[in-house]
């Protein structure tokens, strides 16, 4: 490797002098390859109109995502259409029941339906009314101003039927320590 020897400036200021060296290759080479980058970025997508500009890229991914939402949407509406408001006697179904009641709702209700954070589901005091209708919706829709989720788009119409003729099947099991009252009561 040959040694560039290094020249001055006939300049100074301060006392400070400079260095008149020329930039490394590899460092012009990617100063001029940005440019000609820039140069064909600005023809791609201003001057020429190929290529599709942030706005219109937006515009065509949100047709196709509402045109996938819309499908969506549609099976949603097509499985909660059908939906039974029949309470389920079938052991199996009232096991499945438990199943889920076990899985998602004991951290609210406790483990027998005692109450805890939410209401005593054995009593015979309703915050929503009685019945498989009710139970159901509250199920479906939840209950946002309590703290209740709505379970519409985490379990099917048929996992709710079956967990709301379980909280029915519970009804005066008088478990041990359950919460005070809560609502209207209304006998069954």
């Amino acid at each position: 490797m040959s040694k560039v020897e290094d020249k001055i400036l006939d300049h100074s200021y301060d006392g400070i002098q400079e260095y008149d060296n020329p930039l490394p290759r590899w460092w012009q080479g990617l100063f001029i390859l940005t440019i000609i980058i820039s140069v064909l970025y600005l023809f791609y997508y201003d001057i020429s109109g190929i290529g599709q500009t942030q706005e219109e890229e937006y515009t065509s991914e949100f047709k196709t995502s509402s045109a996938d939402y819309e499908k969506i949407a549609m099976k949603q509406n097509q499985m909660w259409a059908n939906i039974k408001y029949e309470t389920l006697t079938d052991a199996n179904d009232i096991e499945a029941g438990k199943t889920i009641f076990q899985k998602n709702c004991v951290s609210c209700h406790g483990n027998l339906g005692e109450g805890g954070i939410g209401p005593n589901l054995t009593d015979n005091f309703y915050l929503h009314g009685n019945g498989i209708e009710n139970t159901m919706n509250v199920i479906i829709n939840g209950v946002p101003e309590k703290g209740m989720i709505s379970w519409k788009p985490l379990l099917k119409p048929e996992e709710i039927q079956k967990v709301a003729s379980y909280v029915l099947s519970i009804f005066g099991s008088n478990p041990p320590n359950p919460k005070a009252p809560q609502g209207t009561q209304i006998e069954n």
